[in-house]
């Protein structure tokens, strides 16, 4: 069976197959077609999980091998199969061929694939793993059905687009549902549910990219506090609104939330630098940077605080100040050494 993944909410709610192959180059699709899986896997009690790289020459019978022992306190099991390269090789073929003629019991698979030819298409180990589950296709939206897609997810926020702003924020994104997906959340943070009309959007997706904020999240990603200090101080002084920088900020902390959450995940750090795109590709050096420095716990503690943040703008928080709120953060994210990771993960 393949669905496209749109439609995979709608076959969870149905039940679950044994085997899904999440197959595609939208990352956002993917992203949320294999989180979902999870979610309806460890809702259906699959409490063991297990996530195997494929990566160079591989030892197959690795992943394999374990199959049918579960842990003294696990009644089912999640296994995940990534295979990057989207070629498991006249091994991984033979294996991946093997293993979905005879599925291990008490056992939920997520095999993720990148985009793959034809030919990868039509191979016997591809043809295995259809035959025996839901191939889940993670494919980039026609630029004549964004506009719909984004008007979609901002009704999720209450948020009702004018057709000019929906068609505005679809050429501004090309096509990448990621982008589109941060010019929504953006959108959620600064409007109040209602009308969304053509001025608000270029508002939030011109004026509030100017290059003070962006020099905000250069700042953060280099891990240098005094620069992050003094842009936060000279936006500050301008008068800029804090909703709008908190959104520049909390962009930069939960792209490096995603990040280090794929590389503890199994992910390799070339992996996950490949699926940045627009801005966030030319500062991979810095982004590269930080994931290295820094710790998944001081990621998380940072969006803690930008919560706070968002309490106290809108003064559901009487104790603190925003703004003293946001330069402790980044100051925190600047300083690496508390909890220090190895090897970027």
């Amino acid at each position: 069976m393949n669905i496209p993944a749109d439609r995979l909410t709608d076959h969870l709610a149905r039940g679950l197959s044994a085997l899904y192959v999440v197959v595609g180059d939208e990352p956002l699709a993917a992203l949320e077609a294999s989180d979902a899986i999870r979610a309806a896997a460890r809702a259906a009690g699959y409490s063991e999980r297990t996530v195997f790289t494929v990566q160079g020459r591989y030892n197959w019978q690795g992943i394999f091998s374990g199959s049918d022992n579960l842990s003294l306190f696990a009644e089912r099991r999640l296994t995940e199969i990534r295979i990057p390269s989207g070629k498991p090789g006249v091994d991984g073929a033979k294996a991946l061929e093997a293993y979905a003629g005879n599925l291990p019991a008490d056992t939920l698979t997520l095999v993720s694939l990148p985009g793959l030819d034809w030919k990868a298409m039509q191979s016997r180990w591809f043809a295995s793993l259809a035959k025996a589950g839901v191939v889940v296709e993670a494919r980039p939206i026609d630029r004549a059905a964004l506009p719909g897609w984004i008007e979609r997810r901002l009704a999720r926020h209450g948020l009702r687009a004018e057709r000019a702003a929906l068609e505005f924020l679809a050429d501004q994104v090309e096509g990448n549902l990621l982008a589109a997906q941060q010019e929504i959340d953006k959108l959620a943070l600064l409007l109040p549910p209602g009308a969304v009309t053509l001025a608000d959007v270029e508002h939030a997706v011109v004026d509030v990219s100017r290059l003070e904020a962006d020099a905000l999240q250069d700042a953060l990603y280099a891990g240098d506090g005094a620069r992050f200090a003094q842009v936060l101080t000279d936006l500050r002084d301008a008068g800029e609104a804090v909703p709008a920088i908190q959104w520049q900020v909390s962009s930069a902390v939960q792209l490096l939330l995603r990040l280090k959450l794929a590389l503890s995940q199994g992910d390799s750090l070339s992996a996950v630098m490949r699926t940045l795109w627009g801005r966030d590709k030319m500062r991979a050096p810095q982004i590269e940077r930080a994931l290295k420095q820094l710790s998944l716990a001081k990621i998380e503690a940072a969006l803690a605080d930008l919560a706070l943040v968002d309490r106290q703008a809108k003064g559901l928080e009487r104790v603190g100040d925003p703004w003293d709120t946001l330069l402790r953060m980044g100051m925190a994210l600047a300083d690496p050494k508390p909890g220090k990771p190895k090897n970027g993960r």
